[in-house]
């Protein structure tokens, strides 16, 4: 017959609720609410989409796992608090002896699976080792008292270790035994414990609910040595016995691994427990006195290995042991009657087994003997009157109850028949009587005794018996029942060869019996073997064949399995493909047409929940429509097809959000109870669908009536199982989880406790061994989770993972289910990590998360939900270190996740969202608009796919009016703002009073219209109020999210006091934190995120009421916030901040005090706490930054000691955060977010302190940053080889990294997927990381501690080398001047101007230079213009250099902010007999120091310089062409000195394109270029010279190596002026040109006519090389020279004359 759908309960599995949806494959009916939103201060945090909720008609399982999980020693220490002890107490000098008196134990036999002999504990210290005496332990006996005295060490500091032991004989002792409990601890903390009666309290061992011996309590005193020393143990002393020291190491080790193997149930731990035993007893020969208990633990080891392997065949070799052994302990041996009682139980179990009557009246005469020889209280006395209890109740039994055959009478004279036994056999399977079904299964076994094989019933017996042993596994979940099944199936299909006619009924037995075995363990192979067996089967049943419809349908139910198992669509394409033949066999009006119409039906759906293809699921319900027609009222499957029908509609539902199909769902769901009345069998099934379904329209609509009518529905069902029905434990998880959901609702912590009894009797119900207990931890977990984050109390997340734990070691590797377990455990390590801050948590976290991942290769249908989670847990990572790498990988797995879920797909929009929020956080940290921009695009593709009447339309508006208010608070436009609230205003509409998610909509939408700032309506900040008071009334007491709604009150009511000053306000806000406050108790996750709210309300009161009470509350609760939260937390920032702003408040008030034994200084207090905020790494470059910036301003403001420190700090941190942007254009960007005075008010900050080198160093660290980051990939390290081998090693490994650095980014097309850009971004970051530990390594060297750090001073100073260096410093507090020379200290002078009158010189000369002359000739406004800057810049800087500099001297201008638009060169008197700068000094520039020693370093030069000169008279898209290129090429020819001096090539016209150019200037050392020039001020990086196809830029030349290069000419516009907004980056061409390595430049300040370019030219390269040498360092006194000869020439405009600039050396 066909394999039936069974009406299924929720699953017992449950997944991650995460704060957005979760793509996790474990099955869960519970669904997270929707987080409250709470505000920190004015921050709203976005309400994401709560976990998307899959419907299924049966037990939804996840994939396999190949992680091996580590296993935890058993030496677990213990808790205990530390205990101080004052030195006064105790004079150890004047003792002479310390003594344990007594040790008392408690609950030794607490959670022992073995049957102990007794118990002692071993003392070492100081090299000796006590032993106490072994004692037995009665079962009444709580504790242990050994009453033996045992000597320690006199000093306090020695470290007495103590171990607890099992031991399992009483002597002689073989070995320890089983450990119980180690530890190590201190004389003095022995003492300290003694004196105050405190006991060494244990918790339990990792993976276990209760261990054994939870506490231990040891008096010490201390006596002079000739005190009573009666009672003192002696030490242990070594064996003389040769193998003594072996022998107890094996069997120590042999117990050690017995016990874990008890705990974990790994086989492994078993064989090697055998492996040391057998070892130990070959150390031992007959005559040795350990013999015996050598040859017990053997017996005991392979006796469990017979009942974990079901050999019950090699139950003759423990026995033959466990029989030796007793014959070696005579009469009256200590350990007789242990060994008898295991020797009993052996025999039964043997007995069981083979019918031996000799086996069981054997076990009864030793069981009695036992019986009469030990006390009555004794555990083996006990053990042995239940084994004999046993006997009596079965006469066939063994006392174990997990034995297949414990409950068989001894054989019959004569077995019933046959068809007696098929009688019996349906009468027990019509009721749940357990001995009943034990003993038809017994007369099964009698009747095989008698119909041997080879009898014609011998077949049938075997194939019936392994029906009852499989309903026996379905009841009790023994899988050794299921195992024999499939060997008694695999002995009929034995007897069924090829050619029998049985033969496809046996294959399809033995497939069932393996595919039900798969489900149980998840072994590949039996599922495999199943399809297999199943193919088979068909093949039997060729087209035509009556029974081929019911073989076609038992391989699809397989490979539909296979399907879940492995995601592979070929299968479930060929479950489909045989379902949709099978019915086509099942014609219209075959008896069968409506099963084969439903099994198609199921795996469409199943299709539907892989790839999201809606047809599908419409298909589904239509064919199970028809199915449904075909099964009138009355028909017995009607409720079934009813059921299915309303699991597709809810299945729509979930993807459409049609509340019709949810309504319908629930209306067949409805109509399915009716047709159970009660009585019925399937009743409670149908109970619990219908309760499942107004679950469902509850967490849509949000009415509590679905709730609780669901929960009713759940208990009636719930009242259906009794104790003992096979039900029962998924009636009672279901119960749970919807009493769990209205606690989510209603805060009523009534519902969470029964919740999680409820859950532990589901778990009882499923104790070791049980196939489902795995899914009862985890639901029992997760049940403590929810009260941890409701209470707080460590010990619920703690045993929640403890739980998690003991799942997953159920499910070992290769187990289907094992993803899921990792994943469940890994989300409560990463809670755990969230309270409590310990790394090894999140680690662990996120390598369960891989694991997770690695077990879904791509194909498997539930890949998308693995990248999901390990995303989000790296985004935990990243907020939590601040390693951008870890957002970055976030992302790209979010983006694997949403392409594996294309459009249709129904997790398509979970996936859009999830990738949303991770990028609208990497905007929040780098404040990329790119990725806010794409967060807002996806968000609205999401709110598409979820139109008007979709459940998940709210939330997704929610979030798009996030991120819509991150785009208004990002850039002010009010648009966004309007968006976002009237999002929020849908959203909130959506959600009608009562509904469980309307508190957060109300929430977000007050925070919303709390930005009264930017719309000025006072309404707005009354309806926000009110809308925050609507929640809290929501939030009564008791309730969980109560705190949260208190908080947003505050925050709107402060903000509302912000605005109109009304005390009432602020005084309510402060009440509500304080409530806030109290309801988050120390330990609870949030109590520093109260006391931070509460301490920033305290401190706005005091500013406006000066009452010293509220800021010194304010600062203490500042104080606690911050010892709250964990070293690496990133909320530290935030607190150091808010109370820097106290300490500065106080400052300002005269309130000085911080608290006595502190710095009284306020202000020094502010400080600190801003220099801390900026040092917090985990809080991210970018947050820092802007602290350090904000240190600066408070520093500066109050002009505190600290000013330089926090400008040094800003800088570095600039420089940081630059490195780690991917493109230098990116990084030009980036720049123009911060102050662009940063460098030079550092300076005037060094120079008010009057400290002028640090001036200077400071201006080089800040200044030019992008071309230093650049030039420090070319550093030489030639140095670095004489260093040795590691020496070598760095310097190649900074190269290669350099070069790869180096090298520009491709640039990207619109089209170029996102993932491919960010991956290139990644893996630049991760370069960076790389170089910047490279640097590290190097700067460990000897002699290269300052590589690639900020220059100091006297490596500066080389700089002027040649002649001074102005350095021209513009900053809001002053305008300076600071002269270098090579070999004196340098001079500052404070010029009379400032940044105003400056800013209005440069307007002055913009405007001045594009004026025509007078008829004079003049240009008068240009020569006003420079007689002021002679007057108030240059002038004051030529009288000092007079004093020292001679004239006609060269001098170099490094000018910094806006120095660098003024045309220093040409500043004069300009009138007759005036005076001029370039009558005195020739002029040169250099954009930093830097780059001005590095153009002096010196290279080999070839014997003929290798000239080239580029021209362009036509480039691309010009419209005229320039006439003067040609001709000024071939002057430049003819002026340079002829071959082998110069080697001269011209590249012009056609020939001058970007990549011939390029090469060009790679190949020639000397370049003249004569085209047009470009200055893109918007995008600096692409100024360019046009070339004939396309521009070559300054990007392009900035990525040249050109360190050999020695001059440049450049015949073109605008080629040395800079950026406004980035003055001090000094990102022109010329300058471009000179940090790419030329050592020498000249450049134009604007735009320069061809008659001038002829005329400079021809003048420059006479006096550069007319006497036939070739010198750039020539080059600026030719061109200063060559200007001088224009001066006479009437017809060139000042302007003209004074174009161009010479920069470099």
């Amino acid at each position: 017959m066909d394999r039936r759908r069974r009406v299924t309960f929720e699953s017992s599995s449950s997944s991650e609720s995460d704060s957005e949806s979760d793509f996790s494959s474990a099955s869960s009916s519970k669904t997270s609410p929707t987080p409250l939103v709470e505000n920190s201060a004015t921050d709203t945090e976005p309400l994401k989409v709560g976990k998307h909720k899959r419907k299924s008609s049966g037990n939804d399982k996840t994939k396999s796992s190949k992680r091996q999980r580590s296993q935890k020693q058993d030496n677990e220490e213990p808790s205990y608090p530390e205990h101080t002890q004052d030195p006064g107490e105790i004079h150890l000098s004047e003792v002479q002896q310390i003594v344990i008196t007594s040790i008392h134990a408690t609950d030794l036999t607490l959670g022992l699976r073995r049957i102990p002999a007794g118990f002692h504990v071993v003392v070492k210290t100081d090299g000796a080792e006590y032993q106490t005496s072994n004692k037995s332990v009665n079962v009444d006996q709580a504790v242990v008292e050994w009453d033996e005295r045992i000597l320690l060490p006199r000093e306090p500091c020695s470290k007495v270790r103590v171990s607890v032991y099992a031991s399992f004989e009483l002597g002689p002792m073989l070995c320890h035994g089983e450990l119980l409990r180690t530890f190590e601890i201190s004389v003095r903390e022995l003492l300290d414990r003694s004196e105050k009666s405190h006991p060494i309290i244990f918790q339990p061992k990792q993976e276990e609910v209760v261990s054994a011996c939870t506490s231990l309590y040891m008096p010490v005193v201390q006596q002079l040595s000739d005190q009573n020393d009666a009672g003192l143990i002696c030490p242990i002393s070594t064996s003389t016995f040769r193998d003594m020291n072996g022998l107890a190491l094996r069997t120590d080790a042999g117990h050690r691994l017995l016990a874990r193997y008890r705990r974990t149930q790994n086989g492994r731990d078993l064989d090697q427990s055998i492996d040391h035993f057998e070892r130990a007893s070959d150390l031992c020969p007959m005559d040795h006195p350990y013999r015996p208990a050598a040859l017990f633990n053997l017996a005991t080891a392979k006796f469990v290995s017979c009942q974990a392997d079901g050999r019950y065949l090699d139950l003759d070799i423990p026995i033959s042991l466990f029989q030796d052994a007793l014959d070696l302990r005579l009469t009256d041996h200590q350990d007789r009657s242990i060994t008898q009682f295991h020797l009993a139980i052996a025999l039964l179990a043997r007995f069981a087994k083979r019918r031996f009557q000799t086996d069981v009246d054997t076990a009864k005469e030793l069981l009695s003997e036992v019986v009469d020889v030990c006390h009555a209280n004794s555990h083996v006395h006990r053990a042995a009157l239940i084994a004999i209890e046993t006997c009596a109740l079965h006469p066939a039994g063994s006392i174990n109850e997990n034995d297949p055959g414990q409950e068989r009478p001894a054989a019959s004279t004569l077995p019933l028949s046959p068809n007696q036994l098929v009688d019996r056999a349906r009468q027990c399977l019509q009721r749940d009587e357990p001995g009943a079904l034990d003993e038809v299964i017994s007369l099964h076994y009698d009747a095989l005794r008698y119909y041997t094989a080879g009898h014609a019933y011998h077949g049938g017996l075997l194939g019936n018996l392994a029906a009852m042993l499989q309903i026996r596994f379905e009841r009790r979940g023994n899988v050794k029942d299921l195992n024999e099944a499939i060997a008694l199936q695999t002995q009929v299909l034995a007897l069924h060869p090829v050619g029998h006619t049985d033969r496809s009924a046996s294959l399809n037995n033995l497939a069932t019996q393996l595919s039900f075995r798969f489900r149980h363990r998840g072994n590949d192979e039996d599922l495999h073997q199943a399809i297999g067996l199943y193919r088979e089967a068909l093949d039997l049943h060729p087209v035509g064949h009556t029974n081929r419809s019911l073989s076609l349908n038992n391989l699809a139910s397989q490979l539909s399995i296979c399907f879940g198992c492995r995601g592979s669509d070929e299968d479930l394409n060929e479950a489909i493909a045989l379902q949709r033949e099978a019915l086509s066999l099942r014609p219209v009006g075959h008896p069968d047409r409506s099963q084969s119409l439903n099994n198609l039906a199921n795996q469409l759906s199943i299709r539907f929940d892989h790839r999201g293809n809606i047809e599908d699921l419409d298909k589904a319900i239509a064919f199970q429509r028809e199915a449904l027609a075909l099964l009138p009222v009355g028909h017995p499957d009607r409720s079934k097809l009813l059921q299915g029908l309303a699991n597709r509609f809810s299945s729509r539902f979930d993807h459409q959000g049609n509340v019709e199909d949810l309504d319908q769902a629930i209306a067949s769901q409805r109509e399915a109870l009716a047709l159970l009345p009660v009585g019925h069998t399937d009743r409670s099934g149908s109970l619990n669908n219908l309760a499942n379904g107004l679950s469902s329209r509850f967490n849509h609509r949000g009415n509590v009536e679905d709730l609780d009518g669901a929960i009713a529905l759940h208990r009636e069902a719930l009242a259906l199982h009794l104790v003992g029905h096979t039900d029962r434990s998924g009636s009672l998880n279901n119960l749970a989880n919807r009493l769990s959901s209205r606690f989510d609702y209603r805060g009523n912590v009534e519902d969470l406790d029964e919740a999680i009894a409820l859950q532990r009797q589901a778990l009882a119900l499923h104790p070791v061994g049980h196939r489902y207990r795995s899914g009862s931890l985890n639901n029992l977990a997760n049940q403590l989770s929810s009260r941890f984050d409701h209470r707080g109390d460590n010990k619920d997340l703690d045993e929640a993972i403890a739980l998690h734990r003991e799942a997953l070691a159920l499910r070992p590797v290769g187990h289907t289910d094992r993803p899921e377990s990792l994943n469940n455990l890994a989300i409560q390590l990463s809670s755990r990590f969230d309270h409590r801050g310990k790394d090894e948590d999140l680690d662990e976290s996120i390598a369960l998360h891989r694991e997770a991942l690695a077990l879904r290769p791509l194909g498997h249908t539930d890949r998308p939900g693995s990248l999901n989670n390990l995303a989000i847990r790296l985004s935990s990572c990243f907020e939590h270190r601040g390693k951008v790498g870890d957002l970055d990988e976030a992302i790209a797995l979010h983006r694997e996740a949403l392409a594996l879920c294309p459009v249709g797909h129904k997790d398509r929009s979970a996936s859009l969202n999830s990738l949303a929020n991770r990028l609208s956080s990497r905007f929040d940290h780098r404040g990329k608009d790119e990725d806010l921009d794409e967060a807002v695009v996806l968000q609205r593709e999401m709110l598409a796919l979820l139109p008007v009447g979709h459940t998940d339309r709210s939330k997704s508006l929610t979030n798009l009016a996030n991120r819509f208010s991150s785009r208004f608070y990002r850039r002010g436009n009010v648009e966004d703002l309007d968006q976002a609230i009237a999002s929020q205003r849908e959203a909130l509409a959506l959600l009608p009073v009562g509904h469980t998610d309307r508190s957060g909509s109300l929430n977000n939408l007050a925070n919303l219209l709390s930005c009264f700032d930017h719309r000025r309506k006072d309404e707005d900040l009354d309806e926000a109020i009110a809308l925050h008071r609507e929640a809290l009334a929501l939030h009564l007491v008791g309730h969980t999210d109560r705190s949260a709604s208190l908080n947003n009150l505050a925050s709107g009511l402060s903000s509302r006091f912000g605005h109109r000053g009304k005390d009432e306000d602020l005084d309510e806000a402060i009440a509500l934190h304080r409530e806030a406050l109290a309801l988050r108790p120390v330990g609870h996750t949030n109590r520093s995120q109260s006391l931070h709210n509460l301490a920033n309300q305290l401190s706005t009161r005091f500013e406006c009421r000066r009452n010293a009470e509220d800021l010194n509350e304010s600062r203490e609760n500042l104080r606690s916030a911050l010892t709250l939260l964990t070293y690496h937390h990133p909320h530290q920032l935030l607190v150091h901040e808010s109370l820097a702003m106290v300490y500065l408040s106080s400052h300002r008030s005269g309130l000085h005090g911080t608290g006595s034994g502190e710095n009284t200084d306020s202000l020094n207090a502010a400080m600190h706490h801003l220099e801390a905020a900026a040092n917090v790494v985990s809080a991210g470059l970018l947050s820092r930054l802007r602290s350090s910036l904000k240190w600066v301003r408070v520093a500066s403001e109050h002009s505190h000691g600290t000013q330089l420190e926090a400008y040094a700090t800003s800088m570095q941190l600039l420089d940081a955060y630059m490195s780690v942007t991917a493109s230098v254009s990116s990084r030009h960007n980036a720049m123009k977010e911060f102050p662009n005075t940063l460098a030079v008010d550092a300076a005037s900050c060094a120079l008010r302190s009057g400290d002028v080198c640090r001036a200077v160093e400071l201006l080089e660290q800040g200044r030019t940053i992008i071309w230093t980051q650049m030039a420090r990939l070319r550093t030489p390290l030639d140095s670095l080889e004489t260093r040795g081998d590691h020496a070598v090693t760095l310097m190649k490994r900074f190269r290669h990294l350099s070069s790869l650095l180096d090298k520009p980014l491709a640039s990207h097309s619109e089209s170029t997927p996102k993932v491919d850009v960010e991956a290139e971004e990644t893996w630049h970051r991760r370069l960076v990381e790389d170089w910047n530990g490279a640097v590290e390594e190097i700067q460990k060297i000897e002699g290269f501690s300052r590589f690639l750090l900020p220059p100091l001073f006297s490596y500066l100073q080389d700089a002027a080398r040649d002649g001074p260096v102005i350095v021209l410093i513009a900053s809001r507090s002053s305008c300076d001047a600071i002269i270098i020379p090579h070999d004196q200290p340098p001079t500052s002078i404070q010029l009379s101007t400032n940044l105003q009158k400056l800013d209005e010189l440069v307007l002055a000369f913009q405007e001045a230079v594009d004026k025509d002359a007078d008829l004079n000739g003049k240009q008068r406004a240009l020569m006003e213009a420079l007689r002021e800057l002679w007057k108030v810049v240059v002038c004051p800087v030529v009288e000092t250099l007079n004093e020292f500099v001679p004239l006609r001297s060269r001098i170099w201008w490094c000018p910094t902010s806006v120095f660098n638009f003024l045309p220093l060169h040409a500043a004069g008197e300009y009138r007759a007999r005036g005076k001029s700068l370039s009558q005195q000094y020739t002029s040169s520039y250099t954009p930093s120091l830097t780059a001005l020693i590095k153009a002096r370093e010196s290279h080999d030069r070839p014997p003929s310089v290798p000239f080239v000169a580029i021209g362009q008279n036509h480039p691309a898209g010009a419209l005229s062409i320039l006439e003067a290129v040609e001709p000024e090429l071939e002057l430049v020819r003819r002026l340079l000195p002829p071959p082998p001096t110069v080697s001269f090539s011209k590249i012009t016209s056609v020939d001058a394109t970007q990549s011939r150019a390029l090469r060009a200037l790679r190949d020639n050392t000397w370049f003249h270029l004569a085209c047009h020039g470009t200055q893109r001020f918007n995008e600096p990086f692409q100024s360019a010279f046009l070339m004939r196809d396309q521009p070559l830029s300054l990007l392009d030349i900035a990525h040249m190596d050109l360190s050999r290069h020695q001059f440049a000419f450049l015949s073109a516009c605008e080629t040395a002026v800079g950026d406004l907004n980035t003055p001090d980056e000094v990102i022109h061409l010329a300058a471009g040109l000179q940090f790419a390595g030329v050592k020498s430049v000249v450049g134009t300040l604007w735009k320069v006519n061809d008659s001038t370019v002829q005329r400079v030219v021809e003048a420059f390269y006479k006096n550069l090389c007319g006497d036939g040498k070739m010198n750039s360092k020539r080059a600026a006194r030719a061109l200063h020279r060559a200007v001088q000869s224009l001066a006479s020439d009437k017809d060139i405009p000042l302007a003209q004359r004074i174009v161009f600039v010479h920069i470099g050396i």
